[in-house]
């Protein structure tokens, strides 16, 4: 035997132990997520699985230990499978999870039972790994995913892990057919480091995933409105500013939308009628526009509506649209039925006012002259 081999056979599995110590300690800092503890069980079972065929060969007539060895990786496997599928980037369907669950299950018996042929156990264990890795691949290709390309990688380690062993399994079952005993440490020292590659790629790139994806998950609730769910504030000035700044409208229009007497509907009914109030006109001023048109709430009892393209009379149009529908929704609190109204204020631009804190200003002003004039009004600025 080579000197390289034990050291690749030490490397691999400290690197493993490490790695699970890693993934364990990953997982108690981040609130307890299961693909941690699946990825920390799976590089310990690897690593068990190593010292467990290291013993098996280095002594003879422990065939038992070597086919605990063979279950321990194939598991090993599955639990790479695990934590991806838990992984909030990749989740697989239960359909497929299933499967793969009974590739497992199955595969466990046909190594079990090939355990009583020697060399066979060790066949069917480096094709049942490399069947697993391919549908842990298949987890990839199935997520859309705006890290395409750190995704591939880690396909492209999986797919190379799973050729090397299904390699493996068939230069020993040809061997073992033609009864030869040629030298195949070579192979098993590849197979180490396409295992020790895709090892350390996984320690390192998925919980750098998890952060970044739990970063544009950040930015995507700060960008809606919890309540309603359209755009916050900031989301709806950013989008506004950027249609508003494009040279393929003519005009834009910009609706403030109010709801009157707010205040006093909390007082009277409640809070929790008044965001029941705000998520329906929220909904409706949504559904009543085009998708061009770019809707949130500013806050408050207070809506946005910016419909790129519309002249002024076509957005009084709409807007006394909008607030007519809202006069019709039904509101009930107990036996009594609430009616509620909006006040409106328009703003155009036009080849002079074009950026958002002018438009912005001249709407609010509308707003508040329909406010004065008695409320349940649409007033455009003039």
């Amino acid at each position: 035997m080579s000197s390289g081999l034990p050291s690749g056979i030490a490397m691999a599995f400290a690197i493993n132990v490490l790695v699970s110590v890693y993934f364990f300690a990953v997982y108690r800092a981040q609130q307890r997520n299961q693909s941690y503890l699946y990825w920390s069980v799976s590089c310990a079972l690897f690593a068990a699985g190593i010292g467990a065929s290291v013993i098996a060969h280095a002594a003879e007539g422990l065939q038992a230990v070597n086919t605990l060895a063979c279950l321990l990786l194939f598991t090993a496997s599955f639990g790479l499978y695990c934590g991806l599928n838990k992984f909030e980037l990749s989740p697989g369907s239960i359909k497929f999870y299933r499967r793969v669950r009974s590739i497992f299950v199955v595969g466990s018996a046909v190594i079990t039972v090939a355990g009583f042929y020697s060399t066979m156990v060790n066949v069917v264990a480096s094709v049942g790994m490399a069947l697993m890795f391919v549908m842990t691949e298949g987890l990839f290709y199935q997520r859309k995913s705006p890290y395409k390309r750190v995704y591939l990688v880690l396909r492209l380690l999986l797919l190379l892990h799973a050729f090397v062993l299904f390699l493996q399994g068939i230069v020993m079952l040809v061997q073992m057919l033609a009864a030869q005993d040629s030298d195949t440490r070579y192979l098993f020292n590849i197979v180490l480091l396409s295992h020790l590659l895709l090892t350390v790629a996984t320690a390192l790139v998925l919980p750098l995933l998890h952060v970044m994806n739990q970063r544009r998950q950040w930015q995507k609730l700060a960008n809606l409105d919890e309540l309603t769910g359209l755009p916050s504030r900031r989301a709806f000035v950013q989008k506004a500013a950027k249609s508003l700044s494009a040279d393929d409208q003519a005009c834009h229009s910009l609706l403030m939308v109010d709801i009157d007497h707010f205040k006093q509907v909390n007082d009277q009914f409640g809070h929790t009628f008044g965001d029941e109030v705000l998520r329906r006109v929220g909904k409706m001023l949504a559904e009543g526009l085009r998708q061009t048109d770019i809707v949130g709430r500013m806050g408050g009892e207070e809506f946005a509506v910016l419909l790129p393209g519309v002249s002024t009379e076509r957005a009084q149009s709409v807007a006394d649209r909008l607030r007519q529908k809202v006069s019709e929704l039904q509101f009930k609190q107990g036996d009594k039925q609430v009616t509620i109204t909006v006040s409106i204020g328009i703003a155009v631009s036009h080849e002079v006012l074009y950026d958002w804190e002018h438009l912005y200003s001249q709407a609010d002003q509308a707003l508040y002259s329909a406010k004065r004039e008695g409320r349940n009004l649409v007033y455009v600025f003039s």
